[in-house]
């Protein structure tokens, strides 16, 4: 059976329109997996952020340091800050001791005392189609109740 020219034009338009249709979904499945591995990666950093800020205040409570020293801890686990570090050195994760804050809440020596560490203007960078840039994260926030203030045993 001898196919005519028209017949022809349409199998081969036929052929095109789902190369034109895959490559079009293949697009859409890749955008989908590039922006889920990309939140996830900013959601894992937000949480080691956050991790650390809770060990920090942690470890600044049963110590009772200074917030120069809960800021190098935070930034670059140890209480001083490396040879020739600045406040803009960056530690861990680019982590600054300028973006740590340290708090002391409540009255000294009463139950109601506290201590918060916070840490802000984190940047986080995104490579999502269409949102790609630069973002601050929001504030972390730990505070722990100072109930054991200078006792290391």
């Amino acid at each position: 059976m001898r196919r005519t020219n028209n017949q022809r034009k349409g199998m081969l338009g036929q052929k095109g329109s789902t190369m034109v249709e895959g490559v079009l979904v293949l697009l859409t499945i890749i955008s989908m997996i590039v922006f889920i591995m990309d939140m996830g990666r900013l959601l894992l950093i937000q949480q080691f952020i956050s991790e650390r800020t809770r060990t920090t205040v942690r470890a600044a409570v049963v110590n009772n340091w200074t917030s120069t020293q809960v800021a190098n801890y935070l930034c670059y686990n140890s209480t001083t800050a490396p040879p020739g570090a600045t406040s803009t050195t960056p530690g861990f994760l680019g982590l600054t001791p300028s973006q740590v804050t340290y708090t002391a809440l409540g009255t000294a020596g009463a139950a109601d005392y506290r201590l918060q560490v916070q840490v802000s203007g984190v940047q986080m960078f995104t490579w999502i189609p269409y949102m790609a840039g630069r973002y601050t994260a929001p504030t972390i926030t730990a505070t722990f109740a100072a109930q054991s203030l200078g006792a290391t045993s």
